[in-house]
């Protein structure tokens, strides 16, 4: 369960984030957020005391979905929209 969160909110911080990715400082909080995000989701799905090294695996699924996020979606949201508009008309 803990996969699902940690694709969907690095697919949303991504997504909310992509247009606002244009300083040094705004990229070094982008990072850190990343990494508290990994860090909460494995601590909260109670892998931390069990198995604390899916710390990076949670920190690695929260970076690559945060990077489709950024470079895949707003692209797949722009077509899904020009699809939609040309079929209402």
């Amino acid at each position: 369960m803990g996969e699902i969160v940690a694709w969907g909110l690095g697919f949303g911080l991504g997504y909310v984030a992509s247009s606002s990715l244009t300083s040094s400082w705004r990229i070094l909080i982008f990072a850190a957020v990343v990494l508290l995000l990994g860090i909460f989701i494995t601590l909260l799905s109670g892998e931390m005391f069990d198995e604390p090294w899916l710390v990076l695996m949670d920190i690695g699924q929260v970076a690559a979905a945060a990077l489709i996020g950024i470079f895949v979606l707003p692209a797949g949201v722009r077509l899904l929209q020009r699809t939609l508009r040309s079929e209402v008309r």
